[in-house]
């Protein structure tokens, strides 16, 4: 597994197939100690986007779309990177004090099973 220096999966390694997903898995688990290094990687992110966005520009006339593979990617990841940042900000404000991790933090808007069964 590649593992991510800001997150601490949840299960052994050799059940998890994919390289380094965890920014958008539900089974990964991350803490405000992490938080510059999540910060530099959400800046990196963007800065290489609209790096290759200039370069796709220049070459093609036009920007990528939105349903490039590789942009879409990026994109997944650096709202990911949000969520997450902003989820860190959020338990660092709590009145009983801040949780030493959030889990999934990171992973696509669900909706809410407790407010759908009303």
């Amino acid at each position: 597994m590649d593992g991510s220096p800001t997150t601490i999966p949840c299960f052994p390694p050799n059940r998890y197939a994919k390289g380094n997903a965890c920014l958008t898995c539900d089974k990964f688990v991350t803490d405000a100690s992490h938080r510059d290094e999540l910060r530099r990687q959400l800046d990196d992110t963007e800065k290489l986007i609209s790096g290759r966005q200039a370069q796709f520009t220049a070459r093609h006339g036009e920007p990528m779309s939105g349903d490039n593979v590789w942009l879409a990617g990026q994109t997944a990841e650096t709202a990911a990177l949000r969520k997450v940042l902003i989820t860190l900000d959020q338990v660092a404000m709590r009145p009983e004090g801040p949780a030493h991790a959030v889990r999934g933090a990171g992973t696509p808007d669900r909706p809410d099973p407790a407010i759908e069964e009303k």
